[in-house]
């Protein structure tokens, strides 16, 4: 098992986004940033908890994952998605430009297997 490492940005909705400047935001641009995160989220959790339900292939079969989200009111529309994955394919990154909006930036950044782990 390895980990796929795969970041997505999809299009900035947000004042805070579009401006790239989060440093003082309003209680109604942290709002629009809040619902705009939570609109991907329905779209993303879903098909996410859907993956490791799926038969099992030849390759690409995720047993979990683990999607970060960027932490900053100007970035919210970055996401890191790390997937649990026996070998790497082409197939869920293909999915995710299909579910995700227009515009959106997805980039597999490889397969990554643990070397070291403390907690």
């Amino acid at each position: 098992m390895g980990t796929l490492a795969i970041s997505m940005q999809v299009p900035p909705i947000g004042v805070l986004e579009t401006s790239g400047d989060g440093s003082n935001p309003t209680d109604e641009q942290m709002a629009e940033e809040s619902a705009a995160r939570d609109k991907i989220l329905k779209i993303l959790l879903p098909f996410l908890d859907s993956l490791p339900k799926r038969p099992p292939r030849r390759s690409g079969n995720v047993t979990g994952f683990d999607l970060l989200g960027a932490k900053v009111w100007s970035r919210l529309n970055h996401y890191l998605l790390l997937l649990e994955i026996d070998i790497a394919d082409n197939q869920v990154p293909d999915e995710l430009s299909k579910l995700l909006p227009q515009r959106s930036q997805i980039s597999v950044l490889g397969e990554f297997e643990s070397l070291s782990s403390r907690t």
